[in-house]
C-alpha cells in the first residue's frame, strides 16, 4: 500500500485513484477533484484547503483532521477522531464513525449518517455535526442544536450533488458555549465547568 499519494496538489484538476490508498493520502490540497474508489488509510485529507474527495469505501482515523475548505466524502465508516480540529468545509460520512469524532471542531459541517461513537464533538468551539444514527455519548460541550430551514436545504443540496439518495432523518449538534471562554476562567470555575 502506498502512502503520501496525492498530497500538496495546489491546482484544479480531476484525478481517480483505482484502489486504496495507505496513510496521509490527498492532504494539503486546494482545488482538485479527487475520486477514490478503494479506502483510504488514516489522515486522509488532512488540511485540505478547497477542492473535492470522494472514498468509495471506508477511511481510517483522524479523516479531515484540521480540514479548511471543501467538501470529502466517505461512502463507508470513518475511524476515531474524524475531523479532528475541522476548520471549515463539509465532511459527509455515509457509514459509522469512531470515537471523538468532530474532536475540537471549529467550523464547517459534519454529515455522519450511522451510529456515532462516543465523545461526539467534545470541546469543540463552533461548526454543526448532523448524526442519523444512535450517538454512544456526547462529549464535554456538545449539544442538541435547533433545526432550521438552512440546515435541510444545506443537506439536500449535498446529497443531491453526489448523487447519495435521500438523507435520512438527522439529529443536529452544536456548540454549547460553556467551554467558549474556557481560558479565562478562573481554576475554581474550571472545576464546575467539568
Amino acid at each position: 500500500m502506498k502512502h503520501s499519494l496525492g498530497v500538496g496538489i495546489l491546482t484544479r484538476c480531476r484525478i481517480r485513484f483505482d484502489g486504496s490508498l495507505g496513510y496521509f493520502g490527498c492532504g494539503l490540497i486546494d482545488g482538485p477533484e479527487i475520486h477514490i474508489t478503494g479506502r483510504v488509510g488514516w489522515s486522509a485529507c488532512e488540511n485540505m484547503m478547497s477542492g473535492v474527495v470522494v472514498v468509495d469505501h471506508n477511511a481510517g482515523s483522524l479523516t479531515g483532521a484540521a480540514m479548511r475548505g471543501g467538501d470529502l466524502v466517505v461512502k463507508g465508516r470513518v475511524g476515531a477522531r474524524t475531523g479532528i480540529d475541522q476548520k471549515g468545509g463539509s465532511i459527509i460520512v455515509l457509514g459509522d464513525a469512531g470515537s471523538m469524532t468532530g474532536f475540537m471542531m471549529q467550523r464547517g459541517r459534519m454529515v455522519l449518517c450511522g451510529d456515532v461513537g462516543p465523545g461526539l464533538g467534545d470541546s469543540m468551539y463552533d461548526g454543526t455535526i448532523y448524526v442519523g444514527g444512535k450517538v454512544k455519548a456526547l462529549g464535554i460541550d456538545c449539544v442538541p442544536g435547533e433545526w432550521t430551514d438552512a440546515d435541510t436545504e444545506f443537506i439536500e443540496r449535498k446529497f443531491r450533488i453526489y448523487g447519495l439518495g435521500s438523507p435520512p432523518d438527522l439529529q443536529k449538534f452544536v456548540c454549547g458555549k460553556k467551554l467558549y471562554n474556557y481560558d479565562n476562567l478562573e481554576p475554581a470555575e474550571r472545576k464546575l465547568v467539568l
